[in-house]
């Protein structure tokens, strides 16, 4: 976005990295932190949590403390934005 034009967008994005899967491990995810620092507004981790890999619908209640306060992470993130 920023290449192209967009660097307000770019600046005020949240990005979100979700490691669906066991596959994510071969991601790595201190690289594409550090390359969007200072980027966007905000990047947020979600860790891998069986109750969202398969696309079903979720509950806070069935999801690991981690990734519960992931999610609150985003949702306070997009909120914060309209402030």
């Amino acid at each position: 976005m920023q290449a192209h034009g967009y660097e307000d967008l770019a600046r005020n994005a949240i990005v979100v990295i979700t490691d669906k899967d066991e596959v994510s491990s071969r991601v790595d995810n201190d690289a594409i932190e550090e390359h969007l620092a200072g980027i966007c507004r905000e990047l947020i981790a979600v860790p891998h949590d069986r109750s969202v890999a398969d696309g079903d619908l979720v509950t806070l209640d069935v999801l690991k403390p981690e990734t519960r306060r992931a999610y609150k992470e985003i949702a306070a993130a997009i909120v914060d934005g309209y402030r």
